[in-house]
């Protein structure tokens, strides 16, 4: 825990020193780049000065200048009194889209920054505008130094990391790195390093001894510097003298100051600031050219020769690759080649990088590279061609491996458009994702080939497949980061192309305004892109999905520079955003005041042209009509006024064509304007000569109050007492403070009575000095008198505010005696407490006394301050006098109630203490009985207990204290008798109380043994249920039924919780109605109807059990696919023609069928016999179902008997009569399509919307039936005809089905007749007892608000016992409702007819509900 502590205190105190350092650096850059920026400003004319770097550069007008003065270009600039933030952003852009012309890149600088003052952007922006306009171009302006020039930027050479070390024949410190910082590096270490003998390695600590600034001097001027001098002193010294010598003697501004320079860590940008200004004085490198040449010169030697070697390479690489060999050989030698290439890798690629700062190679270095490329792309092609030359499946896994890799390494091509970079890194992704989606099972593969080292029993290389493993492991080991880190740049590049998208846009939106059309488009398109679009809610999904994809990436890569460069963009990029969407957002409402200032300006010019045009025709016109006409001249001031505010806001806002035209028009305006406010504007006084008058009798009018109510408050009477003196002081020092307020306005008003005087009548004029006069010597009054009054009025408050003390704390010390009289008075104390209140008296009289002497002498104190204050002599002291009077009747009468209490205290402390023993034993026996009260625990034991305790009660505890008590009355006062009566009273009540309590205690305790008992019941019957249906799927529901009912009979656990619930409610039944524990029986009603319902559900999952009946069902379901089959049988042989041909197979068939029936009939006996055993153990439900379809299936075996005996009769008759076919089939037909018909209108009945109507339906289907019948009969009939005449014919069969076909129908609609009848009757049985349910509910509305209003006590009785009466009946009609409820639900209706009976008895059952709780409150509250 230690180490932990320990280590976070050091982490933190690293980042505090990181953190500090990162500080001082800003420091110290801020201080050097803000020098450098004001010796460049001064060139400017006029020139400026930058005071603070970070708050100059926020509106971009100073930061235009310097860009001005490096470049000598002249830049668009927004000016003003006042630039605004979006003008200042439109600078800063307009800066750094000069900057991006330059080719300068600008990594995370923003104009939003700029704009807020960001101390890291604005040093960063300032730093390149260095890098590229001093440093860069100094060093790149050098002749010497062209041939080793990077063609690299120097801003993006300043972020990037170097390249392998060069090869070992080519000599280091021949060659000058390309980019600005090694360049200018490199200049110092050959102008001033080699001369001097110093090693100058860096910008940093290198310069901090001073000694590297005196040798740069040193080579520009050898005698500024004495070499002896400067290496014998302090590090101080040095730096000072150095950039004293390269101000004064060389004209370098002095950048830096010592203590810059003389620390641990140098700002290395501000040494690189100041050193490059060196470079304008001394721009030579002294032996750089030949070094340079000879440089060169060596540089194409080691470049040719590298050129042989490789087409040497590429030649033998040839050879080997065309040898015939086994793959062992091939790979061995692929191996010794690539060994070779790795080697040579590092040092060609070095060779080939470019040294000019256009980016071109020179001939042999393009040669070089052109060599090297083709060997790269033979070895691997031979690489990919001994992959696939494997036999397969290693061939195609090889294959597949090889562009795995490929995928896994290729760079991302970073686009100029970020969406465009977006979609490419989606397109590849996808892709890449296609590809290694089949690592696994290539892995797998290769696998097996591995642990076999062979492919179908042909040996594979070893080294090739330890090759293949390592690559395979490289693929499995880095595809999923791989994907993980696509996915992350895709949204990365969305995300900033919508940044780049929204910089764009502000950019569009920042600019010059036109006129309020063109302003309009650009309210339009802002919204059309921010809102409508919903830009930023894109950018936060945007945003949110990146956030989470780059914590996924973060974690699963594991680098923590990785990390570092993930979290940098993240919060830059948040930063950028935030700053820009500030901006984004303002922008409407820039937008919007253009256009309201458009608005503003196009009123007021159009209303003001107007009426210079009437003013100007006015000026020919009569004095009066003139001042009747420019009365109103203020209000067109401010319209002249408002308009020119407008006009300047747009002139500043708007391009140049359009501020052209305002300041036009501005300036005819204007014009007019003068001449004609010259020649008016002593009209516009006449308003102003009446406010003025107004403004002088508000002012004299609250003058006079106020100096009435000063002297009112100086000169009345007063009662001397603390409130009213404290009174007087609040009104007096609030005169004081108005005092000076008074005399502002007095000033104030005095100067526009003169001015009202100079254009008033000599009258008028006269008149108001004299009231100015008079207010005047009224105020001079006030003054005179407030501050002695207020004086003496503070002297005497404080002897007052003592005196007030002194007669509370009196007051207080008698509440408190006469409080403690009280109190001993009113209830018996102990020894101890009496002597405690009695000592407490005796110290509360002294107090009393010492305080009365006190308020005498500040009494006197206070009387004689006023009696000689002249200022105090019009009080009145009487009411104080008479307060200290009271003080002295209440000391009196202190004294004499004391001492009437001590007479009778001693008398009865004797009784009292007898009082106070038996008042202890009376009270410990009724708090043991308490405490039984409110005992908990196990009930049986605790109904032993206290049932033994309450029985043993003894009633002389309280006779030997009310006895106590009858003595001690007879010697109490009658004033003191009260308090002992009270407290006997309280006693005895709660002996009564506990009396009255313990009945119902024991009560409680019963009730609540009897109700564990009945849940120990309850409990096993849900155990017994639980097993049960555990056991049901083991054993079969038909032996779980029979212990079910043997557990549950009449003499089973069931039954016991019913008498235990009994013996429950016969207990509460003897609390009190209000007892909470009387509820106790509809707890255990509950639980117990839980149980019920439990029971049941149990018994009918039981008795629904499928299991049962699977014998039965097999059983039944042979003999029914048997009836079936020989049904069909049957009905074949009669549909078809029996003739000569076909006589004997059908004999044959029907005696079969014949012979299957006897053995059949048994199967049915069976089925019956089992049947009735299975309903015994079954639903109700379910033994209807089955009795149905058995009764079905017999009467099926019936009729195909009965089928049967026709057909061997119509064998028997074969041939006979069909004289009657077409008559009778038309009327069997007729018959038949005229059921179905009948059938549906009977369907009908049930779904009527009214029994009424219900049972007409039913009368017009009866007759209809009767018609069907009697047609039947005239059927019969001719059947019977057709049958005596002996007559065989072929369509016999045909209307024997016809006949079965009927007699079904007539069957099925007999059945539905009859259940269409029983339904109506339960309908009409329905509405019967919702008839007289409902008329109940009505004749009780008149009789139950009769029953609520009894007129007297006496006829209160009786009106209870005709509640209890209503009550019955209520109850009985309650039933009722829930019988209709229960009715309502099981008749078999149509669904609509249904659901409506359902809501009228549920409706009817609440209403009858809501009677009986109204009569049960009543009948309670009556009771109560």
């Amino acid at each position: 825990m230690a180490t932990s502590r320990a280590s976070s205190r050091s982490h933190r105190d690293i980042t505090n020193v990181m953190q500090r350092l990162q500080d001082e650096q800003e420091i110290v850059q801020k201080r050097t780049f803000t020098k450098w920026i004001n010796s460049h400003l001064a060139k400017r004319k006029p020139p400026m000065v930058v005071d603070d770097l970070f708050e100059d550069m926020k509106d971009g007008v100073k930061l235009l200048a310097l860009l001005e003065v490096l470049s000598g270009q002249k830049l668009p600039c927004e000016q003003g009194r006042r630039v605004k933030r979006i003008h200042a952003v439109a600078n800063i852009g307009t800066a750094l889209k000069f900057l991006e012309g330059r080719k300068i890149k600008l990594v995370n600088i923003n104009a939003t920054d700029i704009a807020d003052g960001r101390p890291s952007i604005v040093l960063g922006l300032m730093w390149t505008i260095i890098l590229y306009f001093q440093i860069e171009e100094l060093t790149s302006n050098l002749p010497q130094l062209q041939s080793l020039s990077s063609s690299a930027s120097s801003v993006d050479s300043m972020v990037s990391t170097e390249t392998a070390s060069p090869p070992s024949k080519r000599k280091v410190t021949a060659k000058i790195q390309g980019n600005a910082k090694k360049t200018l590096l490199k200049w110092v270490q050959h102008t001033a390093g080699k001369q001097m003998g110093i090693e100058v390695k860096d910008f940093g600590k290198s310069w901090r001894t001073g000694l590297a600034f005196h040798s740069v001097i040193h080579a520009i001027r050898p005698e500024l510097v004495d070499l002896e001098k400067v290496k014998s002193r302090s590090n101080r010294e040095n730096l000072e003298d150095a950039f004293t010598i390269a101000e004064t003697q060389l004209g370098i501004p002095r950048l830096l100051d010592p203590e810059d320079v003389d620390v641990d860590k140098p700002d290395e940008k501000s040494i690189m600031t100041y050193v490059a200004q060196f470079l304008t004085q001394y721009p030579d490198i002294r032996g750089a050219g030949c070094d340079g040449q000879e440089n060169e010169r060596e540089d194409r030697l080691i470049l040719k020769e590298t050129k042989v070697w490789i087409e040497q390479f590429e030649r033998d690489l040839t050879r080997a690759q065309m040898t015939e060999s086994n793959l062992q050989d091939k790979y061995q030698s692929f191996k010794h080649f690539r060994v070779q290439y790795e080697i040579k890798r590092k040092q060609v690629e070095h060779l080939i990088q470019p040294l000019y700062r256009d980016g071109k190679l020179s001939l042999d270095q393009a040669l070089v590279k052109q060599c090297w490329e083709r060997v790269s792309s033979r070895l691997f092609d031979w690489h990919i061609q001994l992959d696939k030359s494997l036999p397969a499946p290693l061939g195609t896994i090889g294959a597949w491996l090889y562009r795995a890799e490929v995928a896994l390494r290729e760079e991302i091509t970073i686009q100029q458009v970020h969406e465009e970079t977006a979609k490419t890194i989606q397109r590849k992704l996808e892709q890449h994702k296609d590809l290694l989606q089949n690592t696994d099972a290539h892995k797998r593969a290769f696998h097996e080939i591995y642990q076999t080292r062979s492919v179908n029993g042909i040996p594979m290389p070893p080294d090739q497949l330890e090759d293949m493993a390592e690559r395979f492991h490289f693929v499995s080991s880095t595809s999923e980061l791989h994907l993980m880190k696509m996915e992350f740049l895709e949204l990365k590049y969305r995300l900033l192309s919508l940044l780049v998208l929204a910089e764009s846009k502000l950019k569009s939106w920042i600019i010059k305004y036109g006129r309020r059309e063109s302003v309009e488009l650009l309210l339009q398109s802002y919204i059309s892109f921010i809102e409508n679009s919903k830009f930023f809610e894109q950018y936060e999904v945007t945003y949110q999905i990146l956030k989470q994809t780059a914590e996924m990436y973060v974690k699963a890569d594991g680098s923590v520079e990785e990390a570092e460069n993930v979290m940098k963009f993240m919060n830059e990029t948040t930063a950028q955003w935030r700053n820009l969407s500030v901006e984004v957002r303002s922008v409407r409402s820039m937008l919007e005041e253009v256009l309201s200032n458009w608005d503003r300006y196009g009123d007021t010019v159009a209303s003001l042209q107007a009426w210079l045009e009437d003013a100007e025709k006015m000026l020919s016109q009569s004095e009066n009509a003139k001042k009747d006409f420019f009365r109103n001249l203020p209000h067109w001031m401010q319209q002249h006024t408002a308009m020119n505010d407008a006009g300047n806001f747009l002139i500043e806002s708007c391009d140049e064509i359009v501020s052209r035209d305002l300041k036009q028009q501005l300036l005819l305006l204007n014009g007019r304007w003068r001449e004609l406010f010259m020649e008016v504007k002593q009209y516009a006084r006449a308003d102003e000569m009446d406010r003025m008058k107004k403004e002088y009798t508000d002012y004299t009018t609250t003058l006079s109050a106020f100096a009435a109510e000063a002297h009112r408050k100086l000169s009345e009477p007063l009662d001397v007492s603390l409130i009213n003196v404290k009174l007087l002081i609040q009104d007096l020092e609030d005169i004081e403070k108005r005092v000076p307020v008074m005399d502002a306005q007095y000033k104030m008003v005095t100067k526009t009575a003169h001015l009202i005087a100079k254009e008033s009548p000599q009258e008028e004029a006269n008149e108001l000095f004299t009231t100015m006069s008079r207010l005047k010597e009224q105020l001079s009054k006030v003054k005179e008198c407030y501050s002695p009054l207020l004086s003496e009025a503070q002297q005497l408050s404080v002897p007052l505010e003592e005196l007030e003390t002194q007669i509370t704390s009196f007051y207080d010390s008698l509440g408190k005696i006469n409080e403690i009289i009280s109190v001993l008075e009113r209830e018996a104390q102990s020894s101890s407490l009496f002597k405690q209140k009695h000592q407490e008296l005796l110290a509360c009289q002294e107090s009393c006394r010492k305080t009365l002497m006190l308020i005498e002498k500040g009494s006197q104190s206070v009387q004689k301050l006023v009696t000689l204050s002249p200022v105090l002599k019009h009080w009145d002291h009487t009411k104080l006098q008479r307060q200290i009077a009271d003080v002295h009747h209440a000391f009196q009468n202190m004294i004499k109630k004391t001492g009437e209490w001590k007479k009778h205290v001693e008398a009865n402390s004797r009784l009292m203490k007898k009082f106070e023993e038996s008042r202890a034993e009376l009270e410990k026996v009724l708090r043991v009985a308490q405490e039984g009260l409110e005992e908990k625990g196990d009930p049986e034991e605790l109904l032993r207990k206290h049932t033994e305790f309450f029985s043993q009660l003894d009633q002389r505890v309280l006779n030997a204290f009310l006895k106590a008590c009858d003595e001690l009355t007879d010697i109490l006062p009658e004033q003191e008798q009260q308090g002992l009566q009270e407290a006997v009273r309280k006693l005895h009540k709660q002996w009564k109380d506990l009396q009255g309590e313990a009945p119902y205690h024991l009560l409680h305790l019963k009730i609540a043994v009897e109700k564990n008992r009945f849940s120990a019941a309850v409990e096993e019957c849900r155990a017994e249920l639980e097993r049960e249906t555990k056991l049901v799927p083991q054993e079969g529901s038909e032996k779980i039924i029979k212990e079910h009912r043997v557990f549950f009979g009449d003499k089973g656990p069931h039954h016991l919780c019913e008498k235990r619930l009994q013996l429950i409610e016969e207990l509460c039944v003897k609390l009190p109605v209000l007892d909470p524990v009387r509820d106790t029986s509809g707890a255990c009603h509950s639980a117990l109807r839980e149980l019920r319902a439990s029971i049941d559900r149990t018994y009918a999952m039981l008795m629904d059990d499928p299991d049962k009946w699977k014998d039965y069902g097999g059983r039944f379901s042979e003999f029914s696919s048997w009836v079936s089959a020989k049904e069909a049988r049957l009905k074949r042989i009669k549909g078809e023609a029996i003739d000569t041909a076909n006589h004997d197979e059908v004999k044959h068939v029907v005696d079969e069928i014949r012979n299957d029936i006897t053995q059949k009939g048994e199967t049915l006996s069976w089925l019956k016999s089992r049947l009735k055993h299975l309903i015994d153990v079954s639903s109700e439900k379910e033994a209807q179902k089955r009795g149905d379809e058995l009764a079905e299936l017999s009467s099926s075996f019936k009729v195909l008997v009965a089928s049967l005996s026709e057909v061997e009769e119509m064998l028997s008759n074969f041939g006979e009569c069909v004289q009657y076919k077409e008559i009778v089939t038309s009327s069997l037909e007729e018959l038949m399509s005229g059921s179905p018909e009948s059938q549906e209108q009977a369907e009908k009945i049930l779904d009527t919307e009214s029994l009424f109507e219900a049972q007409q339906l039913l009368l017009h289907h009866q007759q209809k039936t009767k018609m069907i019948s009697a047609k039947k009969r005239d059927l019969q009939q001719q059947m019977e005809q057709a049958q005596q005449g002996g007559q065989a014919g072929p369509g016999q069969e045909e209307l024997r089905k016809l006949e079965n076909t009927l007699t079904g129908l007539e069957q099925r609609r007999e059945r539905q007749e009859r259940r269409i009848q029983v339904s109506l009757r339960k309908w009409e049985r329905f509405e019967t007892n919702k008839e007289t349910v409902v008329r109940y509910l009505f004749q009780t509305g008149s009789s139950h608000e009769r029953f609520l209003s009894f007129s007297s006590l006496e006829s209160l009785s009786s009106e209870l016992e005709q509640t209890k009466e209503f009550s019955k009946r209520t109850e009985s009609i309650a039933t009722q409702a829930e019988n209709l409820v229960k009715e309502a639900s099981e008749m078999p209706l149509g669904p609509r007819n249904k659901q409506l009976l359902q809501q009228q008895a549920k409706s009817i059952k609440e209403q009858v509900k809501k009677l009986e709780d109204t009569l049960e409150e009543e009948y309670v509250l009556h009771n109560f």
